[in-house]
This record gives C-alpha cells, sequence and structure tokens, in this order.
C-alpha cells in the first residue's frame, strides 16, 4: 500500500511539472547490453527521463510548408567516486618521523568539483592516564607515484581544513583521476604510551547541479 502511495504520489509531481511547462511525458528506453529496457516514469532515480512540447498544425491551400524541429539534451553533472579505505591505523614502537600511503582514490565527473575538508586535527591522546604531550603530529598528502618523493601537496591536518582542492573539467576527469592518499607521524620521545585519535571530514561539491535535480537525493525534482 504504501509503495502504491509513493508511485501515486510522483505520478502526481511528474504530471504538475509537465502541466506547469505545457510538457507531455514520453516513454523512454535504454539500450542496456543490446536489448531496450523501458524506464521508469515516476522513479526519481530513473536515468532520464523525455518530454514533448510545441504542437503545430495547418490548414490551407499554400504550395509550402515549413516547420521548425528541435532537439534540446539536458545533461545533469554526475559523480563517481571510490575510496578504497577511510582509516589509517599505526602501531608505532619508537619515536620517529614515518609517512605511508595506502589509500588510493578515483574520482569521475563531467563537470568542476570542489574538494574541501573540516574538523582534521592531530591525533589526540586517548585516556585518563598522566602524559605528557596530547598529540601526534600528523600531516595528510596526495600525488600519483608510489615513493614520497612524488607527492604533489602535503598539509598539516590544522592546515589541511583551510584547504581546497579544485578540479577542472577536462576529458581526464571525464575518464577517471587516480590518487594516492598519504599519512604522515611524527612521534617523539615526549608522546606517551597510549592510543591516540583524530578524524576529519571530506566534503566533494559538484559545480553543475542543474534546477531541475534534487541536490540533497542526486534525483529528480519533478
Amino acid at each position: 500500500m504504501r509503495k502504491l502511495l509513493l508511485v501515486l504520489v510522483a505520478l502526481l509531481v511528474v504530471s504538475a511539472f509537465a502541466v506547469e511547462n505545457g510538457l507531455s511525458q514520453l516513454t523512454v528506453w535504454k539500450d542496456v547490453e543490446g536489448e531496450w529496457v523501458a524506464l521508469s516514469m515516476t522513479d526519481p532515480f530513473a536515468e532520464a527521463r523525455a518530454f514533448k512540447s510545441g504542437a503545430a498544425n495547418g490548414s490551407c491551400n499554400k504550395k509550402n510548408w515549413t516547420v521548425d524541429i528541435e532537439t534540446e539534451v539536458q545533461v545533469a553533472q554526475w559523480i563517481n567516486w571510490q575510496l578504497d579505505g577511510r582509516k589509517w591505523t599505526w602501531y608505532v614502537r619508537k619515536p620517529g618521523t614515518y609517512i605511508t600511503d595506502c589509500i588510493s582514490f578515483f574520482i569521475q565527473s563531467n563537470g568542476e568539483i570542489v574538494i574541501s575538508f573540516s574538523g582534521f586535527e592531530s591525533p589526540t591522546y586517548a585516556s585518563t592516564f598522566t602524559h605528557v604531550k596530547d598529540t601526534v603530529d600528523a600531516w595528510y598528502g596526495y600525488g600519483l607515484g608510489n615513493l614520497p618523493e612524488e607527492i604533489e601537496q602535503m598539509a598539516s591536518a590544522e592546515e589541511l581544513n583551510e584547504l581546497s582542492v579544485f578540479i577542472p573539467d577536462s576529458a581526464d576527469l571525464h575518464e577517471g583521476i587516480s590518487r594516492k592518499l598519504w599519512n604522515k607521524i611524527m612521534v617523539v620521545e615526549c608522546n606517551s604510551a597510549c592510543n591516540y585519535y583524530a578524524s576529519g571530514t571530506v566534503t566533494i561539491t559538484l559545480q553543475r547541479i542543474k534546477p531541475w535535480i534534487n541536490p540533497d537525493t542526486g534525483g529528480f525534482n519533478f
């Protein structure tokens, strides 16, 4: 019953959009491995929708008639991203400065993207025992290669919160861009024996959201 109600609501929303804009909805088929598969006309996450508009007619004895036919394709910005890990876990026996890559990042889109960071800090002492130094200093970076010398950019945890990365629209972005994410720590003699924890948030923001896309869900607004 709930599913039927949701379908009816979706039909009403789509119908209201069509009436308001003078459109008539059409059935859309998608080529799926050589077979034409009809797409839902109400599912907000259907890959595509189509409408017709602008009827024309004529009736008299004139010789020539001209009718302009148009095709407008509004393409939404899409994104495909992948992380093969969301956490670094270090086991450190002795003081020193260490670095590792271990997390791979892939991003693909058909428009500009901004990546921003918030809430990052150095890992903080997590115990009620007495201690000397509150934090383990940490840095974050990225690069193409497999060696620390090939890191493109590195920032401390605090600096990262002020940083934003702009990825312009390009053929490389359409095909997909891969980077290795690096984590560097410095454990010093005055870091007491304990576990240290830190976290942060990475936000990926699309720059070309169409007005007919719901920015919170990515589905159709109608």
